[in-house]
């Protein structure tokens, strides 16, 4: 593997969310896990100067994944510096440090065979790096150095400035992503999540070395940080090497800024715009859980039944014998401060009206679906599907599969030590086998039947 200059950003993706509690729970209710389970160890710790770490050995592969989690993502920009968090990120990346070029660190990741990234979100940053086991020590070093000795210079600065610019242009002319992100800064309007994670591009412009600096300094510190890693390595080891490598980092203190719960939208909106696409894509967008709500769980479930898998409910009154739509699917966003439920669609121009008018009706009235054939009666039972036990097992079946990417284990564990204030994984799936259809209407009651909805179009340019 090389370095890849690939920079992802936008909502980090529920996946990584849920990862962590996919494998730290219940293990022993898959067939076969349990022996897996027995055979793996994990160490959690704080080193003195506030760094928060997790360690997991995954022996499968002699690989080690190391990630570092930044309390730091569009949430804490201000409407002057929305964009810092995505352009200080690509500096990071690539533009050098104190100690060593941007050129010198992608030789040396190349010649360590590692896979290096990035990813910015609305909560967090994340800075990842994957490579054989056999060169731990450096991938740690390289981390360290990175994120704790950067160097920014105004000529490095405007040159990585362009390259974020033109992230831009790409991101405008992609359809989806850009009808996401008018989605969720009108669904949070007035809150630092309604800033987008890309930025914009005036003030990127704008933005100064001293800015960044200043900003650096105050958010890229110890206590404001979180280091998982997993692979192939032994945990009493790995922890000796951490504690080496990331404890003589000074110790800085860090007072993160306060910020308020999302309030509940006042009233719909609908957004359209024109752009040179084929079809036309519609996204629409409504409150759900933040990341410590119980209602997450269902949350999930909901989601899944709703619009995934290989029989989204969406499909019956978009689809159907009508065929009014090209694809449909549905994601959940948690986030610290609130979160979010999206629902995208493609479709024919022509449909565009009607299709909305669907999907509103629909979304309303799942607070009265059957999602499982214990809701059916009589004769009917025979031929319900089970909708409920369907997402279930398919979660469960994510559990298995989630061990086999360390890289994204990795990511999701910072992550969550992060934003849950170095809590342990809870027993997610325990959770999820509890919910129940009662459960699945009740929350679609509270969060998809009685809320206002951000209505997005995006369709194509009149020739």
């Amino acid at each position: 593997m090389a370095i890849l200059r690939n920079v992802r950003f936008g909502q980090l993706n529920r996946k990584l969310m849920v990862l962590v509690f996919l494998i730290f729970s219940g293990l022993n209710s898959i067939p076969g896990a349990y022996a897996f389970e027995k055979t793996n160890v994990e160490r959690q710790f704080t080193l003195d100067n506030g760094l928060k770490v997790f360690l997991y050995e995954r022996r499968a592969l002699p690989l080690v994944n190391i990630v570092v989690a930044v309390n730091a993502g569009s949430k804490d920009e201000s409407a002057e510096t929305n964009g810092l968090v995505h352009l200080l990120e690509h500096f990071i990346l690539f533009r050098g440090t104190e100690v060593r070029s941007g050129s010198k660190i992608a030789d040396d990741i190349r010649r360590h065979g590692a896979y290096f990234n990035a990813q910015t979100g609305l909560d967090v940053s994340l800075f990842e790096i994957s490579l054989p086991a056999e060169y731990a020590d450096f991938g740690l070093s390289n981390q360290k150095e990175i994120l704790f000795n950067l160097k920014i210079d105004d000529q490095e600065l405007e040159a990585e400035k362009e390259v974020v610019l033109e992230e831009l242009s790409q991101i405008r002319d992609d359809p989806l992503r850009w009808a996401s992100a008018l989605l969720y800064q009108n669904l949070f309007p007035g809150h630092p999540y309604g800033r987008p994670v890309f930025g914009q591009a005036e003030m990127i412009r704008a933005l100064t070395a001293e800015q960044m600096n200043r900003f650096y300094k105050t958010h890229y510190v110890p206590a404001n940080c979180a280091l998982a890693i997993v692979g192939d390595f032994a945990a009493e080891d790995m922890e000796g090497k951490v504690r080496s490598c990331f404890g003589p980092v000074p110790k800085t203190d860090f007072a993160p800024v306060q910020i308020a719960a999302v309030k509940p939208l006042q009233k719909s909106v609908e957004i359209q715009e024109t752009m040179d696409v084929q079809e036309a894509y519609l996204v629409i967008g409504t409150a759900a859980p933040d990341d410590s709500s119980p209602d997450q769980y269902g949350a999930d479930i909901l989601t899944e039944i709703l619009g995934r898998g290989i029989n989204p409910m969406l499909y019956g009154p978009l689809k159907g014998q009508r065929n009014l739509i090209h694809s449909a699917g549905m994601g959940f966003l948690p986030l610290k401060y609130g979160g979010a439920f999206e629902v995208y669609i493609t479709l024919d121009p022509g449909r565009i009206g009607v299709v909305k008018n669907q999907a509103i009706q629909f979304l309303r009235q799942t607070r009265n679906e059957n999602f499982s054939r214990d809701d059916v009666f009589g004769d009917a039972r025979m031929y319900a599907y089970d909708y409920l036990e369907s997402a279930k097992n398919q979660i469960s079946f994510n559990q298995q599969k989630a061990e086999e990417n360390g890289l994204e284990l990795a990511s999701s564990l910072a992550m969550h030590i992060l934003l849950r204030d170095n809590a342990a994984p809870a027993n997610y799936l325990d959770h999820i086998k509890k919910i129940s259809s009662s459960d699945l209407r009740k929350m679609a009651a509270k969060y998809l039947s009685r809320g206002e909805y951000v209505l997005v179009a995006i369709l194509p340019k009149k020739k």
